[in-house]
């Protein structure tokens, strides 16, 4: 199967993040999506709807990370890069949204993408 974008490098704010390989996801990139409305009778129609964009991974917390250094988080830019295809994706405007189970091993973390990816 071919990949669009495998995100294998996440950078929050400047800093490189240790994270589990392939997990690494944009949830909702183009920002909308379209609904189907149903006609009464004749052709369907659809309507478009804004959906939040967000960045998913399952982050490795070692010794010296600190939780509340990702709730802290606002404004930041981050930068994901696919290193077999050279691509990358900029959000210039983003913030911490969510932090998942801590102690299991790696830990969800969800971050706000509060402006358009820039593909480059």
């Amino acid at each position: 199967m071919a990949k669009l974008f495998q995100i294998d490098t996440i950078i929050v704010g400047g800093i490189a993040l240790d994270f589990e390989d392939s997990s690494g996801e944009v949830d909702g990139g183009a920002g909308y999506e379209y609904e189907v409305v149903p006609a009464a009778s004749g052709d369907d129609s659809e309507k478009r709807k804004r959906v939040a964009r967000t960045l998913n991974a399952k982050l490795n917390f070692g010794p010296a990370t600190n939780p509340d250094d990702f709730v802290k988080m606002r404004g930041v830019q981050i930068a994901m890069r696919d290193s077999a295809t050279g691509r990358k994706a900029v959000a210039p405007n983003c913030g911490f949204a969510k932090m998942g189970k801590i102690g299991a091993g790696t830990v969800d973390v969800t971050f706000n993408l509060l402006s358009p990816l820039q593909w480059l």
